[in-house]
C-alpha cells in the first residue's frame, strides 16, 4: 500500500476535524469516544444514546419533539458522511464506514463528534476508470451503512424516513456545490475534474429510490443574493423545536419554512 504524502495527510486531517468534526484514528482501540455506530442497531443502547441526545436538546424521546430528535440526528450524522466524501474527492483517500470502526460522542448540545479509520490511502495516479469504480463502491457502502442506522433511529423517534434521507441528501449536495464553486478548495483543474466526476456519480438519479443522495433540490434565487449556490431543504429539520424563549433555535437559513426576504437577511448576516 502506498502511503499518503505526509503534508497532504496533515492537511486532510485538519480539514476533516475543522469542518466535519471527524478524527482519523490509527487504531479504533485507542478511541476515547464511548459509542460505536453498531450501538445504534441495538435497541437498548440506541434508546440510551437518543434519550441523552434528546435531553441535551431540551426534547423528549417518545414525547415532545421526539420526531425532531430523529431528524436532527440525520442532519448531524450527515456531517460524518460529508467527511467520507471530502476525504475521497479532495484527498483520494477512503475512510472506513464499518460499524465497528466508526465511533462518536455527544458534544453536550445534541451534536456529535466522529472518529474512524483509514481504509485505503493514495488513490491518486490510478486509472480514471478504476477511480470511478472505487467512487461507486464507496457510495454503495455508505448507503448500506446509512440505511439500517436511519431506519433504527426513525423507529425509535417517530421521525419520517423520507425527511431524514432528504436532510442527508441536502448536505451532500450542498457540499459538492461548495467544493465545485470555490477555487480555494479545488485549487487545480485536475482536482476540479475529479470532484465533478464524483458529483455526477454520487448524485446520479438513475434507479432512484428513497435511499439516495439525489433528491431534487431548489436553488435559492434572489436579486439581492450574489453569493455561491445555495440549496434549499425539501423538509424542515424541526430544529426550531429546540430551546425556548430567547434560546429558541429558530428556522435554519436553508429551511423551506422561511420566506425569501427572511432567508436573504439570514444569509447576509453570516
Amino acid at each position: 500500500m502506498r502511503h499518503y504524502p505526509r503534508h497532504d495527510y496533515s492537511e486532510m486531517s485538519e480539514v476533516l476535524q475543522q469542518f466535519f468534526v471527524t478524527t482519523i484514528q490509527v487504531d479504533c482501540d485507542d478511541s476515547k469516544y464511548p459509542f460505536r455506530v453498531k450501538d445504534l442497531l441495538n435497541e437498548e443502547k440506541r434508546n440510551l444514546i437518543l434519550r441523552e441526545q434528546a435531553m441535551q436538546q431540551g426534547l423528549q424521546l417518545g414525547g415532545r419533539g421526539s420526531a425532531a430528535v430523529g431528524t436532527l440526528f440525520a442532519k448531524r450524522y450527515s456531517v460524518f458522511v460529508m467527511s467520507v466524501i471530502s476525504a475521497f474527492s479532495l484527498y483520494d483517500t477512503i475512510l472506513s464506514v464499518a460499524d465497528d470502526d466508526v465511533r462518536f460522542e455527544l458534544n453536550g448540545a445534541g451534536g456529535m463528534r466522529y472518529e474512524t479509520l483509514l481504509e485505503r490511502t493514495s488513490l491518486e495516479g490510478e486509472d480514471p476508470v478504476q477511480r470511478r469504480s472505487e467512487s461507486g463502491l464507496l457510495k454503495k457502502r455508505v448507503l448500506l451503512h446509512l440505511e439500517p442506522v436511519l431506519r433504527a433511529v426513525a423507529v425509535a423517534t417517530g421521525a419520517s424516513d423520507k425527511v431524514m434521507w432528504s436532510l442527508v441528501a441536502h448536505n451532500v449536495q450542498q457540499l459538492y456545490a461548495r467544493m465545485i464553486n470555490d477555487q480555494s478548495i479545488w485549487k487545480t483543474d485536475e482536482r476540479l475534474a475529479k470532484i465533478q466526476e464524483d458529483q455526477s456519480l454520487w448524485l446520479d438519479r438513475q434507479n432512484d429510490n428513497a435511499c439516495t443522495f439525489a433528491n431534487e433540490l431548489q436553488r435559492f434565487e434572489h436579486s439581492g443574493w450574489q453569493g455561491p449556490p445555495f440549496l434549499l431543504r425539501r423538509y424542515c429539520c424541526l430544529a426550531y423545536l429546540v430551546g425556548d424563549g430567547s434560546h429558541t433555535h429558530g428556522y435554519c437559513d436553508s429551511c423551506p419554512k422561511l420566506d425569501s426576504e427572511s432567508r436573504l437577511r439570514k444569509l447576509l448576516q453570516q
